[in-house]
């Protein structure tokens, strides 16, 4: 039997959910897992230069380091390869979505999450509490690109 919908009704995980009133759907996640996944692909090829930016970015995070006029191009370099989902979701055209999916899986799990406040987010961290070790490995990956660990450039995504 196929559910029926209602016109005007909207189906968990319909593109155009607000999720600000809805949580997320495992179209959501696979979203997410598959951005995330594919940036950390594109990060295990990082060239010396791009080593080199992503230290200096590091040092610059920790407060060793200060930029300068000399170094403002090595810092942008490292933001730009860590922010390498970002860049990939708007090639495929689907940035505005990934950006309020990332938000909300950030919201619940990582290093910026804070205990649920709401329903919503208390839905949407159960959900996900399955998937937190892919979830982690990936925005480490994304926030350290030197952490990557060396291997094939495919992470499996559970």
């Amino acid at each position: 039997m196929v559910e029926q919908t209602v016109p005007g009704t909207v189906t968990r995980g319909d593109s155009s959910t607000d999720l600000s009133a809805t949580p997320l759907s495992a179209a959501d996640y696979q979203m997410y897992a598959a951005i995330m996944g594919g940036a950390s692909a594109l990060l295990s090829t990082l060239s010396p230069a791009d080593k080199e930016a992503l230290e200096f970015a590091k040092q610059v995070d920790s407060g060793a380091q200060k930029v300068t006029p000399a170094t403002e191009a090595l810092l942008a370099r490292a933001r730009a390869l860590q922010a390498r989902d970002v860049e990939l979701a708007r090639m495929q055209g689907i940035e505005p979505r990934y950006l309020a999916v990332k938000e909300k899986v950030e919201a619940v799990i990582g290093p910026k999450a804070t205990p649920p406040a709401d329903a919503l987010a208390r839905e949407n961290l159960r959900y996900l509490e399955a998937h937190r070790t892919t979830i982690e490995r990936l925005q480490k990956i994304l926030a350290d690109p030197l952490s990557r660990p060396p291997g094939p450039t495919s992470l499996p995504v559970e």
